[in-house]
């Protein structure tokens, strides 16, 4: 048997391998605040703010990568879906975009972001109930692209075909959960 033919697909392993930093992110008190109906207007804003936070941060760290990967994936910025929820305009640091290779942590945690878009869609219903009279485009977003998570998941088994690149895009996937985690235990804090 050919040793590529017993390699899993990388978005299960993706899934395999971070299923316990999944669940601390979910089990944060942030996300335990806002999935119990617990949580304020005045909290909803400060998860916004520190989740505006994080993607500023990421999209600026990655931005070479983001663009060098479009032709497989092409990333939505959350950055202005989160300014409209909070109702802020301009005053981001520009983007620095240079043409690097991808390499597999990025995918990972790429992984990670698109996966959370996907949990919004269920988030966005009670938020819609919780809070009617705010916005909500950041836990909207994936309601307007039906499929994208499989073609997301397409991607990532194209893109990281062999052990090595899945086993680099699982820490880069862990270590983005380490940031939603750390962003959702204490969004008043910078990421």
């Amino acid at each position: 048997m050919d040793g590529d033919a017993a390699i899993a697909p990388a978005h299960r392993l993706l899934r395999e391998h971070t299923r316990d930093a999944h669940d601390a992110a979910e089990a944060t008190a942030g996300m335990r605040a806002l999935l119990s109906g617990a949580m304020n207007e005045a909290g909803y804003h400060g998860l916004l703010a520190a989740q505006l936070r994080l993607f500023v941060a990421w999209e600026h760290e990655r931005a070479g990568e983001i663009t060098a990967a479009a032709d497989a994936w092409a990333y939505q910025s959350r950055i202005p879906l989160l300014e409209t929820d909070l109702s802020l305009h301009g005053n981001l640091p520009a983007r620095v975009i240079s043409h690097v290779d991808v390499p597999p942590e990025f995918w990972g945690e790429l992984y990670v972001i698109e996966g959370s878009t996907l949990g919004g869609q269920v988030i966005v219903r009670q938020l819609r109930t919780q809070f009617p009279a705010l916005p909500h485009a950041y836990y909207a977003m994936g309601e307007s692209a039906p499929g994208q998570w499989r073609r997301f998941q397409q991607v990532l088994d194209r893109m990281l075909p062999d052990r090595t690149a899945q086993s680099l895009a699982i820490v880069g996937a862990q270590r983005m959960f380490a940031r939603f985690q750390r962003t959702l235990q204490d969004p008043g804090h910078h990421v």
